[in-house]
């Protein structure tokens, strides 16, 4: 049975200076994946429409997805970043956000991302997993 990290959310006003390198790295990277500013970020951490954890190996911003027709209501990963670049940091969270949508009442645990080896994992650990294919149209 793997271990599961009890996350906590963290107060955005006390690790700002920390996580915000990295949402500029993100968008940098991702553009079109990340159309928020990173302002738009610490505006919805505090107004308590997403919410932020923060390890000692990175960050991730989560906010509640509720479909429109079921009205089941997934823990989506909104944004995630690790502070050094080396594969395992989600294969190590995973648990924890899994614990956090049950605790929660959620359906399940949704992401959207380009990284291939996502989709690896989330079968390995035997999840149903959906894809999200979209085309830009616009460069």
């Amino acid at each position: 049975m793997e271990q599961t990290i009890k996350l906590e959310p963290s107060n955005i006003r006390e690790v700002w200076d920390r996580i915000k390198p990295g949402l500029e790295e993100i968008k940098a990277q991702w553009p079109e994946l990340s159309t928020w500013r990173v302002e738009d970020v610490y505006a919805a951490v505090i107004m308590e429409q997403a919410i932020l954890y923060d390890t000692d190996d990175g960050f991730a911003i989560c906010t509640l997805d509720t479909d429109r027709y079921s009205g089941k209501t997934d823990l989506c990963i909104w944004i995630a970043y690790a502070y050094t670049k080396r594969q395992g940091a989600l294969n190590k969270y995973l648990p924890s956000f899994i614990d956090i949508a049950k605790e929660l009442g959620c359906a399940g645990v949704s992401t959207l991302s380009n990284h291939p080896a996502l989709s690896a994992l989330f079968r390995r650990k035997k999840h149903r997993v959906y894809t999200k294919y979209r085309v830009s149209i616009n460069g």
